[in-house]
């Protein structure tokens, strides 16, 4: 790797770090240049703006974020249960976002800080990766493990909130590690949407 690639690349990963921990409010050119020792006319020399560095952060944690699922989804069989596709997809989600490392948590945290221009930019991703979980959603209902007088762009909300929030509170040195609390969203959220009682509908890990 080159010496600008590996710049670039430490710069990335200290704005990764910054906007994981404080936000984008409080995440600067200057405290990004002060962290890696680096002169604030260095970091404009591989970025326009403060903007465009933390877009190219924030792709990069949607990137993760939705690797993990898909890939987590490819190894189901072709035939499954619903159910089970969410929850490996819960699972995956919790996974990358509380111990992914600091792109996808800067996702979180940042984006409701975001200002428009750059919320916008960033919207249209967020919209991709929610039609995903929709689509997991459409397939229980249609199958008739899932209720369908549920609103299903809530649940989806609900489902993907209670995981982002996670952030909030989950510590990786806590007995609870992030793949248990994708699993304890999923017993919670989606035995509720499920047709019979939760004994009948819960999956095993």
């Amino acid at each position: 790797m080159k010496k600008s690639d590996r710049t670039r690349q430490e710069i990335l990963d200290a704005t990764a770090a910054s906007l994981a921990t404080v936000g984008y409010s409080a995440t600067t050119v200057k405290s990004i240049a002060d962290s890696i020792g680096m002169q604030d006319a260095s970091i404009y020399y591989h970025f326009a703006s403060k903007d465009e560095l933390v877009g190219q952060v924030l792709d990069i944690g949607t990137a993760l974020a939705v690797d993990a699922v898909d890939r987590a989804l490819a190894k189901l069989p072709d035939q499954n249960d619903p159910r089970e596709a969410l929850r490996v997809a819960i699972i995956a989600h919790a996974e990358a976002v509380l111990g992914g490392g600091d792109y996808p948590r800067a996702n979180v945290r940042s984006f409701g800080q975001l200002p428009p221009e750059l919320a916008t930019r960033h919207r249209q991703g967020h919209r991709d990766y929610g039609q995903m979980w929709s689509r997991l959603i459409d397939d229980g209902v249609s199958a008739g493990v899932l209720r369908s007088d549920l609103n299903r762009s809530v649940a989806r909300l609900v489902i993907i909130g209670a995981l982002c929030w996670a952030i909030e509170w989950f510590d990786a040195g806590a007995a609870v590690s992030a793949g248990e609390v994708g699993d304890h969203v999923f017993q919670m959220a989606v035995n509720g949407m499920s047709i019979g009682s939760p004994h009948e509908t819960a999956v095993s890990v």
